[in-house]
């Protein structure tokens, strides 16, 4: 036994030397080390787990976001981000009273989350997230010894439990701590907090003497004051500490970040602000060996509507950011809260977004100075002067449906400008309606490509109505335009509505339009800070270049706006029937249909077979003049033949079965259903998905060939029934030709 021994010992200890290194090996692997910055270097880009385990509720799904899973941190790990920050709330999830202790159940979950993103090679940073504002805010004023005793109890349990995770599990003190009280006296309780973290993580055992800790300025602010501030705060710490890593929020320059005061653009001030911040952060902190995380960046607009800000503006703005951020060192965390990388689907909800930040990790893209390019219907085409961005890069291409296009014939390009060709725009704009008409895509020799949308359009129009405070609904006509920003001022003097310092109001906050529903939304937080019973006139400025007026006044809940299209106005016989103005409106405006003379519309009058298609082909650009009719009762120089010859060729009409047209009979309900539907159909158009068709009392009595167009139009909301019944047979009113037409046209364009 003792021989045996023997031989057993001397392997192992020839195992261990061979398996432990020389000394010469060890101080080499000593030397490569990572620093701090090398530490923060690699963490980039980093991405939130938002809105899920800092929610304030029962669970993560509190706030709508469904239970993290393996799968989702391994997808988010192969977009190619290097790090998560998982905010935490511990309020309802720990007692309120001594010893505070944290629910287990809860701690055993975040446990699983963090082991999940640690197996992907993510770095990953836990906080305390919500409790800065549910109960440090003022506790530490009003409640000062209680709260802080719970803030050091969260933090005595969290470095206990974690000490000895790896070193690519860091812990960040407080969420944006703010505080009630006077500026000397928050940078007290932010200097206390961090004081107390810092004491309890560093002598909590474990790695945790050297593991890297994240302090935050007051609110995470970027203000020099707040910068200088922790900056002074760790350059007093008894021994120097190289494990501290500072960090800051930003969501962009205010005023573009939310689409307010009419910075719609990625203009020179909103460019000039990142460089200040990020200048000021990097000179104060990186210079001097403390390396800098941005905790949270994105655009403040998001949270209310994904499209406050344009499209391309918001592309120019995290492609500038991110580059910059990395080129003053500062590793970058987009905050997503859901609304980013969906968290079951694994998809971007803006891919274009992703495709600007995931090029910008590695290098410059280029822009040009928009993304669109409008042609107003009926105006002469000509040469488009785009101003290109480029970054550092150059021009290699110009595409159309993945083909390059012909320097020369279709564009032209002289150092930054590139000029695209009225013929090919002429080209583009060729077919009928209106809105987007191409993509051109403008290619670099690096980076992500840039995206030029072609889109022809007609002034907008808005119509008057009444209606609420607590939502008011202005019916409009985009006709392919789109809404960049409104003006609200008193017609008697001074800004109306929120943040009054400005006309210019905040996108999605106070307005938003509905280009499905064809609507501009006013909303109640508009009208909360409207006078009443004063006048206000808005300006609604469209990206083509387009401005409309609209006037309204505000009388107790009650809200009446006035238009300015004079369609309606031009008709005195018209109030009998307001549920058609809008539609009477737009044809009136577009010389579609006219008066009977005297001022009067005679909306109960009848329509005509060929009064019904002329007007439906005039509106939808359908006629060809080289069309020609087959059907006997439709001469050559007839005032409708070459609607009705257009509609026949593209067989929106086939007659009545006798060779005839019926140009002049009276059209049936029935009849301008299936005229709709097979327009519809021809170019290339579905009833939106929702509620299917129901039934109508006298369904039976619709002919054959009317069944499937009477259900698509009832779905598509073009027309509706009398009192549950169809009534196929009716003659169709002139008011009611002039809706069904407006609602194909509206639906369409939407």
């Amino acid at each position: 036994m003792l021989r045996k021994a023997s031989r057993f010992t001397v392997l192992i200890m020839l195992v261990l030397a061979l398996c432990l290194p020389t000394a010469a090996f060890a101080a080499d692997a000593q030397n490569e080390v990572k620093t701090t910055q090398d530490y923060v270097n690699d963490m980039q880009p980093g991405w939130n787990l938002g809105n899920t385990f800092d929610a304030v509720g029962e669970d993560e799904t509190a706030w709508g976001n469904p239970r993290v899973t393996q799968e989702f941190i391994e997808n988010l790990a192969d977009q190619g981000f290097k790090s998560i920050r998982i905010p935490v709330t511990f309020d309802q999830r720990m007692l309120t009273e001594e010893p505070y202790t944290i629910e287990e159940d809860f701690l055993d979950r975040l446990d699983q989350v963090i082991e999940w993103s640690l197996d992907e090679g993510l770095y990953v940073m836990i906080n305390i997230h919500h409790d800065s504002w549910i109960w440090l805010e003022k506790g530490m004023h009003n409640d000062h010894d209680a709260s802080l005793a719970r803030f050091k109890a969260i933090w005595t349990q969290l470095a206990d439990r974690y000490k000895d995770m790896p070193q690519k599990l860091m812990f960040e003190s407080i969420n944006e701590p703010r505080f009630e009280g006077e500026d000397a006296e928050k940078q007290k309780y932010i200097d206390e907090l961090n004081t107390a973290f810092y004491n309890i993580v560093r002598s909590s055992g474990g790695i945790n003497d050297v593991r890297k800790i994240v302090l935050p300025t007051l609110d995470t602010g970027s203000e020099t004051h707040k910068v200088d501030a922790l900056y002074d705060w760790i350059k007093a710490l008894a021994k120097p500490d190289p494990n501290i890593i500072a960090t800051v929020h930003y969501y962009g320059f205010w005023p573009f970040s939310v689409n307010i005061a009419g910075f719609t653009t990625f203009n020179e001030e909103t460019q000039k602000d990142i460089i200040t911040v990020f200048d000021r952060v990097h000179d104060k902190f990186v210079k001097n060996g403390i390396p800098v995380i941005i905790g949270e960046f994105g655009l403040l607009g998001f949270d209310t509507d994904l499209n406050a800000i344009e499209q391309g503006e918001k592309l120019k703005f995290f492609e500038f950011m991110i580059h910059y951020a990395q080129e003053k060192q500062l590793t970058h965390m987009l905050w997503d809260n859901g609304q980013h990388f969906g968290r079951q689907s694994f998809e971007w909800s803006n891919q274009p977004l992703y495709e600007m930040m995931k090029a910008s990790w590695s290098g410059r893209s280029g822009t040009a100075d928009s993304d669109f390019i409008y042609l107003k219907q009926g105006e002469e085409i000509a040469d488009v002067v785009k101003t290109l961005q480029l970054n550092g890069n150059t021009f290699e291409a110009l595409e159309l449906n993945g083909e390059e296009l012909e320097a020369g014939a279709d564009y032209a390009v002289e150092g930054d400008k590139l000029t695209v060709k009225a013929s090919l725009l002429e080209e583009l704009a060729s077919t009928s309606g209106f809105g987007e008409k191409a993509e051109l895509t403008v290619v670099f020799n690096q980076g992500m490509e840039w995206t030029i949308n072609v889109i022809e359009y007609d002034t907008p129009s808005v119509f008057s109505a009444a209606g609420e405070a607590t939502g008011f609904e202005i019916p409009a006509l985009f006709r392919g335009d789109s809404l960049a920003t409104m003006e609200a001022v008193y017609t008697d003097g001074g800004n109306a509505g929120p943040q009054n310092w400005t006309s210019f109001k905040e996108f999605a906050y106070t307005f938003t339009p509905n280009y499905a529903n064809q609507t501009i939304l006013l909303k109640e937080n508009f009208f909360k800070e409207v006078e009443e019973g004063k006048e206000v006139q808005l300006k609604l400025h469209f990206w083509s270049g387009e401005v409309l007026e609209y006037k309204l006044i505000k009388e107790g809940t009650s809200v009446t706006g006035t238009g300015t299209t004079a369609g309606s106005a031009s008709f005195s016989d018209l109030g009998g029937v307001a549920w058609a103005q809008d539609g009477i409106s737009f044809l009136a405006e577009r010389s579609i249909v006219q008066g009977v003379g005297e001022g009067m519309f005679q909306p109960e009058g009848m329509v005509t077979r060929a009064e019904f298609i002329q007007m439906l082909m005039n509106t939808l650009g359908l006629v060809d003049d080289s069309a020609v009719s087959t059907f006997s009762d439709v001469k050559e120089d007839a005032w409708y033949t070459a609607a009705v010859a257009s509609a026949e060729k593209l067989g929106i009409v086939t007659g009545q079965g006798n060779g005839k047209f019926g140009a002049n009979a009276e059209i049936t309900r029935q009849d301008a259903a299936v005229m709709l539907y097979r327009a519809m159909t021809e170019l290339g158009f579905e009833a939106a998905d929702g509620a299917a068709a129901e039934a109508f009392a006298d369904q039976d009595a619709i002919s054959a060939y009317a069944v499937e167009a009477v259900a698509q139009m009832q779905q598509a909301g073009i027309l509706q029934g009398k009192g549950g019944s169809f009534k196929p047979f009716d003659l169709a009113s002139r008011a009611e030709a002039a809706v069904m037409i407006y609602r194909l046209f509206a639906g369409m364009n939407a």
